[in-house]
């Protein structure tokens, strides 16, 4: 970037100017020409018999991902409720760089790392799993599995759920009577 456009944010942060991040729905473009080029990438939810997935597509010549699902639930009792599948879709290599959780909850999800530092050729795809471990004292737990590719300007997001029974206490308790006799 030229000096000339590094000074255009700058001055109209100065300027008082209100920067405002908008969410994407259908179709919309990621991120505008002047911060991204021409290149421009969109994303896609869709929901159909139950299951939720996220494609991300460029323009031709680029990468290409679906995401399948789009939200995880887990439970205690049940793990959780599918794996992640990451299918490449594009006419080039799909290239799955890392994973994170992000979030409040983000201590009790993990990710097996069957995905991560993969090259997906056009039409091929890789899953991994999701483990949930209860909170101690039970309830719900919320965070956001972080997919870092080569497609778009943006990783894509999973939500991750879970629902956590109460642990029973470790210590067993012990009478300390004192035996009469």
């Amino acid at each position: 970037m030229s000096g000339k456009g590094a000074g255009i944010p700058v001055a109209l942060i100065g300027a008082g100017a209100v920067i405002v991040a908008a969410l994407i729905t259908t179709h919309a473009p990621i991120c505008p020409d002047f911060m991204c080029g021409p290149d421009k990438a969109t994303t896609k939810q869709q929901s159909g018999g139950g299951e939720s997935k996220q494609i991300i597509k460029v323009p031709a010549g680029k990468a290409d991902v679906e995401i399948t699902p789009g939200e995880i639930t887990c439970t205690a009792e049940g793990g959780c409720d599918s794996e992640v599948r990451i299918e490449s879709l594009g006419d080039a290599t799909l290239k799955v760089t890392y994973m994170e959780i992000r979030g409040d909850g983000k201590a009790y999800f993990s990710q097996d790392g069957a995905c991560e530092r993969k090259n997906l050729a056009p039409g091929v795809s890789c899953s991994f799993g999701v483990s949930f471990t209860s909170p101690a004292e039970g309830g719900t737990a919320q965070a956001t599995l972080v997919i870092h590719h080569n497609v778009g300007a943006h990783p894509t997001l999973i939500t991750l759920r879970g629902e956590g029974t109460a642990q029973p206490p470790t210590d067993t308790p012990t009478t300390g009577l004192p035996a009469n006799g």
